[in-house]
């Protein structure tokens, strides 16, 4: 025992000692996501809000209108958006120990994957209304491509509602991991589950964007949460 416990003790702090330099790192990027969204939400560089329920998804005088800004705001959006996939998982993980654990891990993976899909949907979006909107096209040719991607919604908004589907999905299995280990406090829980519900609610697209800035102030205060708590060990 004398000659194996510090070998077993160094060895525990060397693989423990990353952890909260981890958890930080997760927390920082977090916050740092959700703030980016805040303000993209708050400016709309992409112009209205799309509706993907219509018969034309994309206008082309729109995105005209748009050309410039919508390209980096939309990359940074989807960008964002996978960062938060990823480390909203990672911090339901960290604070989850016991009760909910299953779940968490589910959840995590969800949204990971949801994360993943909306950002390269986000990318591809993004980079069809540069090139149809672009200066120096034929007469026309804008207008016919947005009327084809249009008459292809699957191979249009896919992967954006794919990923937006899958990230919703697992953010309400997350909620419940949370709420059954009790690691945050439940109203705080229950009030960021109400607004992840509510979007399908089909409110204006204006309502929606201050929507769903209350929900990045909450993935704010929760990174707060996660920094604060980087110490702790399962």
């Amino acid at each position: 025992m004398t000659t194996t416990s510090p070998v077993r003790d160094q060895l525990d702090a060397t693989r423990n000692a990353p952890g909260p330099a981890r958890v930080r790192v997760a927390a920082i990027s977090l916050g740092a996501s959700a703030a980016t969204i805040i303000g993209l939400l708050a400016t709309t560089p992409w112009g209205e809000r799309l509706d993907s329920g219509s018969d034309e998804v994309l206008n082309y005088d729109n995105l005209v209108a748009v050309h410039d800004a919508a390209w980096p705001g939309l990359v940074a959006d989807g960008f964002a958006f996978a960062v938060i996939g990823l480390t909203v998982g990672l911090g339901v993980l960290h604070l989850v120990r016991d009760r909910g654990r299953i779940a968490a891990l589910v959840g995590a993976v969800l949204t990971t994957v949801g994360g993943i899909l909306f950002a390269m949907g986000a990318t591809a979006f993004a980079t069809l209304g540069w090139f149809a909107s672009a200066d120096g096209l034929a007469d026309g040719t804008g207008q016919s491509l947005v009327d084809f991607a249009n008459d292809n919604p699957v191979h249009l908004m896919g992967p954006n509602l794919a990923g937006f589907l899958l990230t919703t999905i697992g953010s309400v299995v997350l909620a419940v991991a949370l709420i059954r280990s009790r690691a945050v406090p439940v109203y705080a829980v229950v009030a960021y589950l109400l607004l992840v519900l509510a979007q399908f609610s089909g409110m204006p697209g204006r309502a929606m964007d201050f929507l769903q800035i209350a929900m990045m102030l909450l993935l704010i205060a929760f990174a707060a949460v996660l920094w604060a708590r980087a110490d702790a060990r399962a």
